[in-house]
């Protein structure tokens, strides 16, 4: 969500973006001092992205024309963004699983991809939008859509099979998941016309604020090597058949790449 200021924002909301950038900055801080910036690459390039596109609203005057191209790039690049961290929390919680991690790392980005060319395609049965930034929201919305949903699933698949993970890694995917859903829900309500413009960016503005709050509180060093199992507290009987039954799946995945 690329925190940026546009022509004539009130003063509250300059000073709510304001909060929202420190807390990227605090966050970013955060990592580089426990040093997990190469554990978690996509993570750093984000949010360095983000502080990085937040300050030139701040610091280049701008009119009404020249910002909406500018957060049209800006939110562009987010989203490629947003793909190589669903990537790379996937690679965390399947490194154990070379089958399954292999599959991700394919299906993934083709499946976005067909939602951005599906979603664009759609327009030309609703209609040509009147402005390029309701194409843009439209085709903002799918992708963050899909995203949304590949974060629920692996959360999901942790919570279902008794894997074990680090402790991060499980910090890393809650507050994904919690950073995402606010931002698909707002924009879903910004394109179908149920809220003004101005308060689906300001909720937005509110959660990603307390999401990253969360990430630089919950995230530690020693989080790397404490490994948890979160399925173990819904399935603690079936531990032994749901491992069994992911290897096979495991298996089965790996002899296909290999054909």
């Amino acid at each position: 969500m690329a925190l940026v200021i546009y022509p004539g924002v009130p003063a509250w909301q300059a000073a709510l973006y304001g909060c929202n950038l420190l807390a990227f900055v605090a966050l970013f801080a955060r990592i580089v001092s426990i040093r997990l910036a190469k554990s978690y690459p996509a993570m750093s390039v984000w949010l360095g992205v983000n502080i990085v596109l937040s300050l030139l609203p701040w610091i280049v005057r701008m009119h009404h024309r020249s910002y909406s191209w500018f957060f049209i790039c800006a939110e562009g690049s987010e989203l490629f963004l947003y793909l190589f961290m669903v990537l790379e929390l996937y690679g965390k919680v399947l490194r154990n699983l070379s089958g399954l991690a292999s599959t991700a790392r394919r299906v993934i980005p083709v499946i976005v991809t067909a939602s951005v060319i599906g979603s664009a395609s759609l327009l030309s049965f609703e209609g040509r939008p009147a402005k390029y930034l309701e194409w843009f929201y439209r085709v903002d919305r799918t992708v963050i859509t899909s995203m949304v949903l590949f974060v629920l699933m692996i959360t999901a698949f942790m919570v279902w099979f008794p894997i074990r993970v680090s402790r991060n890694t499980v910090v890393y995917s809650v507050g994904y998941a919690a950073y995402l859903v606010p931002k698909g829900a707002s924009l879903f309500l910004l394109n179908s016309g149920h809220v003004a413009g101005w308060l689906s960016g300001t909720v937005g503005m509110a959660m990603s604020a307390l999401c990253l709050l969360f990430w630089a509180v919950a995230l530690h060093r020693a989080g790397e090597t404490a490994v948890v199992s979160p399925g173990r507290l819904f399935h603690p009987r079936e531990e032994g058949r749901l491992l069994t039954q992911l290897e096979a799946i495991n298996q089965t995945l790996l002899r296909a790449a290999q054909k």
